[in-house]
């Protein structure tokens, strides 16, 4: 096998990343949870630029598509609080809430290149799929501290819940031309779109303890909505020579407005981090979107055996987009003190006897949160081609581990003292096309 190496090394150079973090409790704040790429572009990382993140990637390649991604997200929350012994050194991590929830979602795509019908070179595309995916599950079990003589010591007393359901969804339409034979043009318009979103949390109490945030029942429910939004992109794609291809693309800012019945963006003063409160009236949020650009890379090694490498850079621009428009009682602006993210990806197809695909990848991601939000994830995968049908596999595994403090704080007690949170996700897809 021989691989030429000249292009590995423009790859890595120029490498490309989609947002795929953690941190599931900033789902609501952050459009952290996005995973709307195929399998097969799962498998390698998210690298390619794709025809999800541009939309002049890949339009002519067949006639006539139709796909369908069928999708798990899942993902493990630990929270513990350090035990301390009598030297003041600590002694472990005494694990206190464990939340091991997990979502589906399907995503379309219809792809059709209609030169032959207009006597130009032009594809049309039209898609579906989750853009913002807010659901979040925390469910932690109170017991009380009884005393000795008591046949059930540590009956459970509660529960503090926090759910977080629905998405906002993307309508896209795309667009694509040839310019000459090198060069391909793309041009997107993203509709956004709610779709079920609703925000709980408080307190179930079944026997009254210290160790509850309250001492009767009280579960806060909000309902949310968001003005539609359109978002345009456009893409360029570049054969530098046969095997190679560098791609470039460009999001647009935007603005979200969240409409809600009393739910309020906060900062969280002694940590800096975003947070939630509520409020007695109506309210409202404006999340802005910053401008992406990103810069892809994909080779075609030249060997005896099928081998694709690619990769790429994106930057987005949260620092000039971390401030919060809030409307409830009165108007607030709320500044969270983000920073700009330059993510990395890397990903490789390999063909096995030159029938069966091997891919993986890396992503690294930067946080616009903060370095210790920062996230390495891996993929792998694999697909079978049947005649016009394609299938692909992928898996993508990640973890992420952060300071916060309580999520509800015991009666009597302030939230003065930081906890571990530790986050492992995973997400499978599959991906099914035919072609005609």
């Amino acid at each position: 096998m021989r691989f030429n190496f000249k292009y590995i090394n423009i790859v890595i150079v120029m490498l490309n990343i989609v947002q795929l973090h953690g941190q599931s409790y900033f789902s609501t704040l952050l459009p952290i949870n996005k995973y709307s790429m195929n399998a097969r572009e799962l498998a390698m990382g998210g690298s390619w630029h794709s025809h999800g993140k541009n939309p002049a990637f890949g339009v002519f390649d067949k006639p006539t598509s139709i796909s369908f991604d069928i999708s798990r997200r899942s993902y493990t929350e630990k929270r513990s609080f350090p035990v301390i012994d009598m030297f003041e050194d600590v002694v472990t991590q005494n694990v206190y809430v464990l939340n091991r929830p997990s979502f589906g979602s399907v995503s379309w795509k219809i792809n059709s290149d209609i030169t032959k019908y207009v006597k130009l070179p032009l594809s049309l595309s039209l898609s579906g799929s989750p853009f913002w995916d807010m659901r979040y599950e925390y469910s932690e079990e109170i017991r009380a501290s009884l005393g000795p003589g008591v046949y059930n010591r540590d009956p459970v007393v509660g529960y503090h819940l926090l759910n977080i359901s629905g998405m906002i969804e993307s309508l896209k339409f795309g667009l694509a031309t040839k310019i000459g034979g090198k060069i391909k043009f793309g041009l997107a318009f993203e509709s956004l779109y709610d779709n079920d979103l609703s925000y709980e949390s408080g307190v179930n109490v079944l026997d009254q303890d210290d160790a509850l945030a309250s001492d009767t029942t009280m579960i806060h429910n909000y309902y949310l909505s968001i003005d539609r939004v359109i978002r345009p992109s456009l893409g360029f794609v570049l054969n530098v020579r046969h095997n190679l291809e560098l791609g470039l693309s460009i999001v647009s800012s935007s603005k979200v407005k969240f409409n809600t019945g009393g739910l309020v963006p906060i900062v969280n003063e002694k940590i800096q981090l975003p947070g939630f409160d509520f409020s007695d009236s109506t309210s409202s949020y404006t999340v802005s979107l910053p401008q992406q650009i990103g810069i892809s890379l994909a080779a075609h090694l030249d060997n005896p055996t099928k081998t694709i490498v690619s990769g790429g850079i994106n930057f987005v621009d949260w620092q000039n987009h971390d401030s919060q428009v809030i409307k409830h009682a009165m108007i607030d602006t709320v500044d969270f003190k983000y920073q700009s993210t330059v993510g990395i990806s890397f990903g490789v197809e390999h063909w096995i006897l030159n029938k069966t695909p091997f891919r993986f990848g890396f992503v690294y991601s930067e946080s616009p949160l903060g370095d210790e939000f920062e996230i390495t994830n891996v993929s792998i995968g694999s697909g079978w081609v049947y005649n016009n049908l394609s299938i692909d596999i992928a898996a993508l595994f990640g973890s992420v581990e952060y300071m916060y403090t309580d999520l509800f704080t015991p009666q009597g007690q302030t939230a003065s003292d930081l906890e571990r949170v530790n986050e492992s996700n995973a997400v499978l897809k599959a991906t099914l096309t035919y072609s005609f």
